[in-house]
């Protein structure tokens, strides 16, 4: 039986503007335990800032008081469906070097977030 990504619990996907502030958006993710955040213009994805990007931003010399999210996410970002095989996901998160897939409807609204670690936890089980 081959397991979709309807299948597995995404992770709470946090909804930020892309005018937050990255101070804000790094509160946010620590606050919610979160590790990355989908960023919504006009009720569509515009793009994801990720734990990775924060460290980038940062090391790069980013003031994250003044930054906002527009100018580190990662744009017009990779998106699954709750009816894709997460084998192929997993094919897919490799293909691209990412560890965060946000999980949306036929209608391109944001439900969740999908991870490397929990793709893992159900190729570990044997699922897909």
């Amino acid at each position: 039986m081959k397991v979709k990504v309807k299948d597995v619990p995404p992770g709470r996907l946090l909804l930020v503007e892309p005018q937050t502030t990255i101070a804000e958006v790094a509160r946010l993710m620590r606050v919610d335990d979160c590790d990355a955040v989908a960023v919504m213009s006009r009720g569509r994805l515009v793009g994801i800032v990720t734990e990775k990007d924060l460290v980038q931003a940062i090391a790069d010399g980013v003031n994250p008081q003044q930054a906002k999210a527009d100018l580190i996410m990662s744009a017009d970002p990779a998106t699954v469906g709750p009816d894709e095989d997460v084998a192929v996901v997993a094919v897919k998160m490799t293909r691209l070097g990412i560890r965060h897939l946000p999980v949306v409807t036929e209608d391109g609204e944001p439900v969740g977030l999908l991870s490397a670690r929990d793709l893992l936890a159900v190729l570990e089980k044997g699922g897909a």
